[in-house]
């Protein structure tokens, strides 16, 4: 059975990719289908987040470049180059008029999409940069570093508001609040960090993990915390008491971690190529997937109809369905 591919424009024909799924509401099982295949890096694709109004998404790859596609075509709109290392992330302001990104060339550079052109080269790490991302309102942009720091700051100037300090270990996550009012970031330490952002104080340590924590995802109504770990699992906090509420147990070392837009799953990608999915309430495993390289990063569009991960230098767009569970 074959199913029409998109990629770069072009209708070409593969075979359907048939996943098995659990149930994951009742009389319903999740489904995923490939509907298109982008393989314009040619290296490793880091990071593929998609734009808060689901129109664009931004890919950052070890070739040292930037892209910034549409996502509804898979056009390919503009291509930034000017690191001279890995980039290992890469954010969407809120208004899609900014790219920030974040290499081991230990800068970060904001980028004017519409202008195609580097606005601010922002120097002040001293490490290798693994995350950033921007503030809900696109006032604040954040950085981390395997120089153990977060930084903060002004998107809009390039100037740096505040140096956050406290953890032990390099740095490898970083996401702000839904309401923009805490900053978490994840480390080799083991630990997770929220930051109240008005004052770059530390206001809870999140433990749990035997190994270094890398992606991490608030909830959609930021009460909870999902975490991904070297130590095979996604550790979800609750927020407000700071315990462990569940562990999703997986395989392999994780490194993207992501909450579906309504909240009911979590996904997760390894450096093994598996990307996994779990019910968010019930920690139930409702689908794995196993991919050709290693999965940095699964991200979900806001209307949850898309699924975005990446393999080695491809990324992967699926059509997220749920089908009748005939076993129910």
């Amino acid at each position: 059975m074959n199913i029409p591919f998109r990629s770069f424009n072009r209708f070409v024909w593969l075979p359907l990719i048939v996943l098995v799924a659990c149930g994951v509401a009742s009389a319903q099982s999740l489904q995923l289908s490939l509907v298109s295949f982008l393989t314009a890096h040619t290296k490793n694709v880091h990071a593929a987040p998609i734009s808060r109004d689901g129109l664009y998404m931004a890919s950052a790859s070890s070739d040292q470049t930037v892209k910034f596609w549409e996502l509804k075509t898979d056009r390919e709109l503009k291509s930034f180059s000017g690191h001279t290392g890995d980039v290992n992330t890469v954010a969407i302001s809120p208004d899609n008029k900014l790219l920030a990104s974040g290499s081991d060339d230990m800068s970060v550079r904001v980028w004017d999409v519409s202008a195609g052109r580097e606005l601010y080269n922002l120097a002040g790490h001293t490490g290798f940069v693994q995350g950033v991302t921007f503030s809900p309102d696109g006032k604040l942009l954040a950085s981390v570093s395997y120089d153990k720091t977060v930084k903060l700051w002004d998107p809009h100037t390039g100037k740096e508001v505040r140096t956050l300090m406290g953890h032990t270990e390099p740095v490898f996550g970083v996401t702000f609040s839904p309401d923009g009012r805490w900053l978490a970031s994840s480390s080799n330490d083991k630990t997770v960090k929220i930051w109240e952002v008005r004052t770059g104080k530390v206001v809870k340590t999140l433990s749990g993990p035997k190994d270094s924590v890398h992606g991490i995802s608030f909830s959609p109504d930021g009460k909870f915390l999902a975490g991904g770990s070297y130590d095979s699992s996604v550790t979800i906090w609750d927020v407000a008491s700071e315990q462990v509420v569940r562990t999703l147990a997986g395989t392999g070392r994780i490194e993207g971690v992501c909450y579906s837009s309504d909240g009911r799953l979590v996904g997760a990608g390894n450096r093994e190529g598996m990307v996994r999915f779990w019910q968010a309430g019930t920690g139930q495993q409702v689908l794995a997937l196993a991919r050709p390289a290693i999965a940095f990063s699964v991200r979900f569009s806001p209307d949850d109809k898309i699924v975005v991960t990446t393999a080695g230098n491809a990324i992967d767009e699926w059509m997220v369905t749920m089908q009748p569970d005939a076993a129910k």
